[in-house]
């Protein structure tokens, strides 16, 4: 028996509408995750003075699987847009090289930034996540996500300052 499967990717005409459609307590997987990454930075950089994270391990900083974490739940709350990602990659890079910006943008430009960073990984090798997550780019964009969607104050978990 063939189950009706619902797509991971949202056509980008539908996306904005999708992202409406979620309530406070569907976020809750991404604030839970921006918490357990501000937890591990503070440790890492306070405790151990370790400020530099390039050249430290996902577990060394105390985020071993987060990856994982990572992908569970945005593909599960459907917050990648299907579009020509590969089209919209220097767009995307612009906001690597400053995740300032990410505060001021829509849900759609959000979902296109986390589908260009999702799918990198065949561009820039396997490594790419992993170095998008120790410097801190990973958690602008959760946190700008959980502040564009956030209609019930979920946010109110999270500092939501992002990191430059």
């Amino acid at each position: 028996m063939i189950k009706d499967q619902t797509p991971l990717f949202i056509p980008i005409g539908n996306f904005s509408d999708h992202c409406n459609s979620l309530d406070g307590r569907k976020l809750m997987p991404l604030v839970n995750l921006i918490q357990e990454m501000e937890m591990s930075f503070y440790k890492t950089e306070k405790f151990h003075g370790i400020n530099d994270l390039s050249g430290i391990t996902l577990s060394g900083i105390g985020l071993n699987g987060i990856h994982v974490k990572l992908l569970d739940a945005v593909l599960k709350l459907r917050l990648v847009p299907l579009f020509d990602w590969l089209s919209w990659k220097s767009e995307a890079e612009r906001f690597y090289q400053n995740p300032s910006l990410l505060r001021s943008q829509d849900t759609v430009t959000l979902g296109k930034i986390m589908t260009v960073l999702l799918r990198s990984q065949t561009i820039y090798g396997p490594t790419f996540l992993e170095s998008k997550i120790k410097d801190k780019f990973v958690l602008a964009l959760l946190k700008a996500i959980v502040n564009s969607l956030d209609t019930t104050n979920v946010s109110g978990y999270i500092n939501t300052d992002i990191v430059d």
